[in-house]
């Protein structure tokens, strides 16, 4: 295992932050990831596991170890059509891989940038479907206690945009491993409005899928490898059937679509950041993007502490003008 120290985290995130770690280290395997954690133990200093880092700011140099993690491989069995992911495949990769094995589910969830052991804990999901509906138990090493722990989907506290993994009671449980439940049947999910109109109501071909999700993904989101973002940046709130009326009488065009639960509704972050005119709007060295204003950028040198306060200057003006509090997609340390 080897250990930098001072070492620069700007192209270990997606928004290009240029912070720096006190250590810094890539896990290749279980053992390169227990050692890791005894180098930081020793020396009783915090640690931060990242992906690709992908959906987390910077908004500081960080004092501790960050473990990147790096185990790679993808296991298929074709007759019960489940896939087993290490926790460093990159997810894009993962999904092109099962889409061109004919196992099926995942393709609404291509071009999500990140890999398959971060996708579990943020439960990603897109243009209709959610991770949590194909994720069959996930390998975990405990870094309380040492332990190897396969914990079952139905243990996993999937909720939206949430897991047991970002829960205080979670935070210990580092995934190593992804299992998922797919489909050797072709059943595609063309429940997205954006998604269907692309498709023109007819149903798609494997290929025709992909191809439309990729397309809307990447007219919308900047490629972070040309423009540092970390694609939303905030979670669409869930708010009562109630407050959405009250809304309705000042803004009689709100948008708003099934939270799942009764009695609730969600409303796009997108549309309330919209009727503030946040596109393309800056704070000292950040932005929000022109295209989408529920993407901030770094256009070149921004710091993390301008992005953090540009999403907290949105968020604000959202709860002043709608009485409504967004909450931050984006893992920010």
């Amino acid at each position: 295992m080897v250990i930098e120290e001072n070492a620069s985290l700007k192209y270990h995130n997606s928004f290009g932050i240029n912070a720096t770690a006190a250590y810094l280290s890539a896990a290749t395997s279980q053992r390169e990831l227990i050692d890791a954690l005894d180098f930081a133990d020793s020396r009783q200093i915090p640690v931060c596991i990242l992906g690709e880092g992908t959906n987390v700011l910077f908004t500081r140099d960080y004092p501790g170890l960050v473990v990147r993690m790096a185990m790679a491989g993808i296991e298929l069995d074709h007759d019960s059509a489940t896939v087993k992911a290490a926790a460093g495949e990159n997810w894009h990769r993962l999904v092109e891989t099962c889409m061109s094995n004919k196992l099926y589910g995942i393709e609404n969830l291509a071009l999500i940038p990140g890999t398959a052991g971060a996708a579990p804990v943020q439960n990603i999901g897109a243009y209709g479907i959610e991770l949590a509906a194909y994720v069959d138990r996930v390998e975990v090493l405990n870094a309380a206690t040492g332990r190897q722990q396969v914990i079952d989907a139905a243990d996993c506290e999937f909720a939206y945009r949430d897991s047991l993994f970002k829960q205080a009671n979670g935070s210990s449980l580092l995934i190593t491993a992804v299992h998922l439940q797919l489909s050797r049947d072709w059943q595609p999910n063309t429940s997205y409005g954006a998604l269907s109109n692309a498709l023109k109501g007819r149903e798609p071909r494997p290929q025709e899928l992909y191809d439309a999700v990729c397309s809307i993904r990447q007219s919308k989101l900047p490629d972070p490898k040309q423009v540092g973002n970390a694609g939303s940046f905030f979670k669409n709130p869930m708010v009562s059937e109630w407050k959405v009326e009250q809304l309705r009488a000042s803004y009689p065009d709100i948008v708003s679509f099934d939270a799942g639960e009764p009695g609730f509704r969600k409303l796009p972050a997108a549309w309330l950041l919209d009727q503030l005119g946040w596109k393309g709007r800056h704070r000292g060295t950040a932005a929000v993007s022109g295209e989408h204003a529920l993407v901030l950028i770094n256009p070149g040198q921004a710091t993390g502490e301008d992005v953090y306060l540009l999403a907290q200057e949105m968020s604000s003006n959202v709860l002043d003008e709608f009485g409504i509090a967004l909450q931050p997609e984006v893992r920010i340390i």
